[in-house]
């Protein structure tokens, strides 16, 4: 039994798609043989369709054609130029034209003097291009060919559209002490290209206790030039810069050109050459060769890298980054790695003027006189990329250049850049570094290196925030060797020096063997520095429980370290929960900690309790409770609807009053109940995950509707601008669909085809019929109480259609029988 039809599938019979139409499965017993007829009668009966245009396989378009039922087709002229353009060189395509100005419809034979050679193909209905003369044929290249087939967007965003997210941040102490309750407030609003921003709350435990306790992270407005990877922005910003010098935390004006900025923000920013700024309260875990070694809860503000380098510095090291509204990050442990390449001739850039922030506190705090800073990359060719920096303020001056080559006759990448700084000292920092990797899968080899130094002079724009300036030197070397499939040896070195604090090196070595069971890593090393042994092995042992569930067990005895724990990935999806359970061992520190994730339809939610001490036997010496719970209200089209914290840009979606009591559903595995959020009692449906300046899907349906209701295509392909809103009403009034079959003098009408049109419905446009061999046929987009006129071209007749005023989605007509003016 039907319940809901989307026009993608009824569109196999509608009349919207014609050639789809006439190829419908035949249904109820085939009318009896009628009498050949005349092969001048035959050749006249032409029945149109929109058939599709293929070459070796590949689409090219649709193009009109008239066939008769006996097979004989002609193609319409306008279409089959167009559609043939890509395939003949610029000299044929005028001579071509010529050749049939006056025609409107060209049959194969005039096609197949001229040059061109196309089958139709009945049962495939479709059109293909066998060959065309090589005198006519445009210039084809030789090897892969890239061709980029973009599904058309078809639903633009709202003018105006706006949302704030709203995270309550609750903690419990020793299991005793509730805190005052935190409150993050986030979001945007965007009219036409322009876009506000606001990040701030409320906490006192942030503000310190002083004041009222608000606080404003920061606020900014946007502007974007898509067509030239061009944003403009004015108010609190982060700008980007060199890897060498970094960026810079400026109130004020700012203009950025790269792929980087239209890329989409997480929620780990890079401030200096050591440092990294979390936006928001967040869970880091620190992923070492794929598997977790550390995890830290870390609230809102800059870190130094510095030691974290040290301990795990020249291997596969990554930060998986969670914070507080859900979003997630896998971030290069690695504060220089930067993976923008670009081509030749490509360039990016950031410039931006204004007060520089005096430290990272609940609201930002500007001071002195105005500065600087910019930077400028340009690929000059495909092998070589230069770039430079300048940082210009009343305290501090910066300048940096940087080089990326891949020599012609030098296997390998190779960077290097350097920086100089004056201010109160005279300071400079270098990077230099070189990867190479040969072959790939079984038999690849990777092999990288990298020097970095930065005097204690040294200092940028940044440094007001991120800290003290400390000279450090750090060395890192990284050899990885497939051993036949499942095998991978690592190998590595560790050099990282602070004069009188915190140094270390190392040398490791890792063998890695995976299996669809389990993983397993064992690995010696040895070093000196951070009151560690001098020798040690490294065991680790992961087994997967399912499809996002897993063990993990690790044991490193040269830093006395142990951690064992069960994973569960959670999915973007209404009812999705995942969890994080282990506990973990050190030399002077014992911790059993649990962190649960809750995906709702209005709502997300994060819970996380730890219970401490310096060993097992004194676990509860310290203990925390938190609970986070986040969800969002957002405006487009008029309406208002409630989900999840929104990340960038979102979709409202609700039924039309005629779907009543349907709900919306939004999602890609409907049929699986795995939703992405759904309409009810609080409203629309609200989906908070669409991304910026890509080009993606939004698939929707209708649960608990009419039976046979209509809700449309069922798919929408949009390309989102930053931070803006859709909206989208999941059916219409027009949502009858009218079927029956068609007899001509008591026999069916074959192919028959003609048009729809309307005198009492405005909003009805005229559309094209046909029938299939049996004379059944199907009308969509009907109105319950209007009345519709079939008009057939041949035989000329014509019947009229009542639609009652409380129609149900399907209305069956049953058999028409008309008879043809000229059989009277």
């Amino acid at each position: 039994m039907i319940r809901y039809c989307s026009s993608i599938t009824l569109a196999l019979v509608a009349l919207q798609s014609p050639h789809a139409y006439a190829a419908m499965q035949d249904q109820g017993p085939p009318a009896p043989p009628a009498a050949t007829p005349p092969a001048a009668a035959t050749a006249q009966r032409w029945t149109q369709l929109q058939l599709p245009l293929v070459r070796n396989g590949q689409l090219s378009g649709d193009i009109i054609a008239e066939v008769t039922p006996d097979g004989q087709v002609r193609y319409e002229r306008a279409s089959l130029l167009e559609r043939l353009t890509p395939y003949l060189s610029p000299s044929a395509r005028e001579t071509f034209g010529a050749s049939f100005a006056q025609a409107a419809f060209l049959t194969s034979a005039e096609l197949e003097a001229a040059g061109v050679f196309l089958r139709y193909n009945p049962a495939l209905l479709e059109v293909a291009i066998e060959r065309i003369d090589p005198n006519l044929a445009a210039v084809q290249t030789l090897g892969p060919v890239i061709n980029e087939s973009r599904v058309p967007v078809t639903r633009q965003p709202e003018d105006f559209s706006a949302y704030l997210n709203v995270v309550g941040d609750f903690r419990l102490e020793d299991f005793k002490t509730f805190e005052d309750p935190g409150v993050l407030v986030f979001g945007a609003a965007r009219f036409r290209g322009v876009v506000v921003e606001f990040d701030g709350g409320y906490d006192r435990s942030i503000t310190g206790g002083e004041g009222s306790g608000f606080y404003r992270r920061s606020a900014r407005a946007v502007y974007d030039e898509v067509d030239k990877l061009r944003r403009w922005s004015a108010g609190d910003l982060q700008l980007s810069g060199i890897p060498v010098i970094s960026g810079a935390l400026l109130g004020g004006v700012a203009v950025e050109k790269g792929r980087r900025v239209f890329s989409g923000g997480g929620p780990v920013t890079q401030l200096g050459s050591q440092q990294i700024l979390l936006d928001r309260d967040a869970t880091v875990e620190v992923m070492v060769d794929g598997q977790q070694v550390q995890t830290l809860q870390l609230a809102a503000g800059p870190y130094d890298l510095s030691q974290l380098t040290s301990q795990y510095g020249g291997r596969n090291a990554q930060l998986f980054v969670t914070d507080v509204t859900g979003r997630r990050q896998l971030a290069s442990f690695d504060p220089f790695f930067d993976p923008v390449d670009l081509g030749s001739g490509e360039d990016e850039y950031s410039a931006g003027i204004g007060f520089v922030a005096r430290a990272f506190e609940a609201s930002p705090k500007y001071g002195g006189l105005p500065a600087f800073s910019g930077f400028y990359r340009r690929g000059m060719t495909n092998r070589l990329l230069l770039g430079g920096a300048l940082q210009l303020s009343e305290d501090v001056q910066v300048a940096g250049a940087e080089m990326v080559v891949s020599p012609n006759k030098i296997p390998g990448r190779i960077e290097f850049s350097g920086a100089i700084s004056t201010g109160d000292d005279f300071g400079y920092s270098l990077r230099g570094a070189y990867s190479l990797q040969v072959g790939t899968g079984m038999q690849g080899r990777q092999f990288s290196i990298s020097a970095d130094y930065r005097n204690k002079g040294f200092q940028t724009l940044t440094d007001a925030i991120a800290g003290d300036r400390f000279e450090t030197l750090n060395v890192t070397a990284n050899y990885a060797q497939s051993i036949g499939e499942q095998t991978t040896l690592v190998a590595g070195a560790n050099w990282f020096q602070r004069p009188g604090f915190n140094s270390s090196h190392s040398v490791y070595a890792d063998v890695i063997h995976r299996t669809e069971k389990f993983r397993v890593t064992a690995g010696v090393e040895y070093g000196k520095g951070l009151n560690e042994n001098n020798f040690g092995v490294r065991l680790g042992l992961t087994v997967p429980l399912g499809r996002r569930t897993r063990a993990e067990a690790n044991y490193n005895s040269r830093r006395e370290q142990a951690r064992a724990f069960v994973t569960r990935s959670y999915e973007d999806r209404v009812g999705s929960f995942g969890y994080d359970v282990g506990i973990r061992k050190s030399k002077n520190d014992a911790t059993v900690d649990a962190i649960a994730n809750y995906v709702g339809n209005r709502f997300y939610a994060r819970g996380s309790v730890t219970s401490g001490g310096p060993g097992f036997g004194d676990i509860d010496e310290r203990q925390q409770a938190r609970l986070q719970l986040g969800t969002s209200i957002a405006f487009a089209g008029g309406d208002v609807a409630i989900g999840r914290p929104i990340n960038d840009s979102f979709v409202i979606a609700k039924p039309h009053e005629s779907a009543d009591p349907g709900q919306v559903v939004l999602g890609r595995s409907i049929q699986d109940k795995r939703f992405d959020a759904l309409s009810g009692a609080l409203g629309p449906a609200l989906g908070g995950r669409l991304q910026s300046y890509t080009r993606q899907n939004v698939i929707y349906d209708l649960m608990n509707g009419p039976v046979g209701y209509d809700i449309g295509a069922g798919i929408d392909t949009v390309e989102p601008p930053y931070r803006s809103g859709y909206k989208i009403t999941v059916g219409s009034d027009a949502n009858v669909t009218a079927y029956g079959v068609l007899k001509i003098e008591g026999a069916p009408a074959s192919l028959v085809a003609g048009s729809i049109s309307s005198t009492d419905d405005e909003a009805f446009t005229s559309q094209p019929f046909f029938t299939n061999s049996v004379g059944r046929f199907a009308i969509m987009g009907l109105r319950p109480g209007k009345t519709y006129q079939v008009r057939l071209t041949e035989p000329a007749a014509s019947y009229t259609i009542e639609v009652p005023a409380k129609s149900e989605p399907l209305y069956q007509l049953g058999e028409i029988l008309i008879t043809p003016p000229t059989a009277k």
